[in-house]
């Protein structure tokens, strides 16, 4: 990758790969409308909301929820 030749018998290490990081560091789920207002609605800078946000797209439903409702506790 990047132009580099690898051997055949080198195991390719795709988490050392930025592109593959880059791909999978994207947020491809949407959030449901009440977890955004939930978080719009937290008193917090919008560099910690976009770092919440990520962190919320790997969570189920409810949990998105719990998590917004633990972080709104400790303001």
């Amino acid at each position: 990758m990047n132009g580099e030749i690898h051997d055949k018998n080198e195991e390719f290490n795709f988490e050392h790969d930025n592109r593959i990081k880059k791909y999978f560091s994207r947020i491809f789920t949407i959030l449901k409308s009440d977890v955004r207002e939930k978080l719009d609605n937290l008193d917090i800078i919008d560099k910690k909301k976009k770092k919440i946000k990520h962190e919320l797209s790997f969570l189920p439903h409810e949990k998105q929820l719990q998590y917004l409702d633990e972080i709104d506790e400790d303001q």
